[in-house]
């Protein structure tokens, strides 16, 4: 199949890496896909991994002129490329794309892809675009499949949930590298390492991390928080601060600059932290500590209790709730067979449900059963 994917945007997100996963691995699987993106890190990710790109389209603007030039690149684009499907995945792109696919090539199919956290917009225009120039929806999550059938009366068999993925070859369990963590942050052999890899923002809950940390102070091995992120709307002197506040600035470490060697650095952790109170559409760190063979406590918010089991692969708390994610937490401490247990669990689950190669054959088939829909062929 000759695939088509719009992602206007220039910024690094879920939404990015979900897109580029899936051409990649649409190319490995012997499918034409050309990228039609912004400069900026998708971008220059999607060229370093040999995926065809477009960068001559503009959409993140208010310019009419803009918008003009870039429905024009858009008819020339489409009608040279002839594809057979033509995937959004981000909102400003998909009613431009749906549109001129309706006038230049009527016979592609548009699957809509949305695997952002924010539910679809309900205004009549919103639900235009989707019931007359959308044929088919990939979501998420379950969530996001159920705020689609309730705010936009998508029918329900025009809707398949495709999860995230991971590589499971790159995050695997590797006691070799398990000292390195330790070993570049002064930790001690003896501590439990808490690993939390999100971005400093409000919506990533650090505060509720740090409180629950210092509830662990009693117990009698120690327990030190890893921060791996970079800053954004939060600053790395908020997080000393609330460290400090709580008593635990000893227990807490960070790693504020992008990292190449975060599987390495997961490695080094005896278990995974998500504390989001928001967000968490794909949870990409829950999968990468799952298939690193980490347990994870994560609290119920996006697809983050679709993708982990309640004591199968770690715990669940609700957001905001310190108290329930130390005594999760406490659980992993005091009993290392639970721990080792809930680990090679998490591994198992991330490979038999989140590995590339099911992704992409799940794709295959909704972009088949789209295609045999609209044209009453099957393929």
């Amino acid at each position: 199949m000759k695939t088509l994917h719009i992602l206007n945007s220039p910024n690094w997100s879920g939404a990015s890496h979900y897109c580029l996963t899936l051409c990649k691995k649409l190319i490995e699987h012997g499918h034409e896909a050309l990228l039609l993106t912004e400069p900026g890190k998708p971008l220059d990710r999607a060229r370093a991994a040999h995926i065809p790109c477009d960068d001559s389209i503009r959409l993140n603007h208010r310019n009419p002129a803009l918008y003009l030039h870039a429905i024009r690149r858009m008819r020339r684009i489409f009608s040279e490329y002839r594809p057979d499907i033509i995937s959004s995945h981000i909102n400003e792109g998909a009613w431009m794309a749906g549109m001129i696919a309706r006038q230049v090539t009527p016979d592609s199919v548009v699957v809509r892809v949305r695997t952002d956290i924010d539910p679809p917009k309900g205004h009549f225009i919103n639900r235009y675009v989707h019931h007359a120039w959308t044929d088919h929806l990939i979501v998420g999550s379950q969530l996001h499949k159920r705020l689609c059938r309730q705010i936009l009366d998508y029918p329900d068999e025009r809707i398949d949930v495709v999860y995230g993925a991971v590589d499971t070859d790159e995050y695997r369990p590797e006691p070799s590298e398990s000292r390195k963590l330790r070993d570049e942050l002064g930790i001690d052999s003896d501590s439990f390492v808490i690993g939390l890899v999100a971005r400093l923002d409000p919506v990533k809950g650090h505060e509720y991390a740090v409180e629950a940390l210092s509830l662990l102070r009693r117990l009698p091995m120690k327990a030190v928080l890893v921060c791996i992120g970079y800053e954004s709307n939060r600053s790395t002197a908020w997080l000393q601060s609330e460290a400090e506040r709580h008593g635990v600035a000893g227990n807490l470490r960070l790693l504020m600059t992008r990292r190449d060697d975060l599987p390495a650095l997961m490695n080094g952790c005896n278990a995974g932290l998500i504390t989001s109170v928001g967000s968490e559409a794909n949870c990409r760190a829950a999968l990468e500590f799952m298939a690193t063979g980490k347990p994870v406590v994560a609290t119920t918010v996006g697809v983050i209790p679709e993708i982990i089991q309640d004591g199968e692969q770690g715990f669940l708390a609700p957001p905001r709730d310190a108290v329930a994610l130390a005594n999760a937490l406490q659980k992993l401490l005091i009993n290392p067979i639970l721990r080792n247990r809930l680990g090679r669990a998490a591994r198992e689950h991330a490979l038999a449900n989140f590995n590339l190669d099911l992704f992409v054959t799940r794709t295959e088939h909704v972009y088949r059963k789209a295609v045999s829909k609209k044209t009453g062929v099957p393929i």
